[in-house]
């Protein structure tokens, strides 16, 4: 009976601690971020998408986007966008 009191114990300290982790107080960033060549990013819309994920785009810790630019930009945005068949996928829909 006290290895199952302690493991509930366990438990419920380990999830107690999960969810203080998960993301209350967080800085979620800016709800829209102007990039260069006239991209909007719309930054709250994409946490919706992924269901506040951040590590979905973003490094955990430092929550940067590794070598971010062009590159990294169009490999990332344009397959996600490919992938869930929502956003745009053309140069004009993002570049106005």
């Amino acid at each position: 009976m006290s290895r199952y009191v302690l493991l509930m114990s366990v438990l419920a300290i380990a999830s107690l601690v999960v969810s203080m982790d998960s993301g209350a107080g967080q800085d979620t960033g800016a709800e829209t971020i102007n990039m260069k060549k006239g991209v909007i990013f719309t930054h709250k819309k994409h946490q919706t998408f992924q269901n506040s994920e951040c590590s979905q785009c973003h490094q955990l810790g430092n929550w940067k986007i590794e070598d971010w630019g062009k590159e990294v930009a169009h490999t990332m945005c344009i397959s996600c966008h490919d992938l869930s068949e929502k956003g745009p996928l053309k140069c004009d829909e993002c570049h106005k």
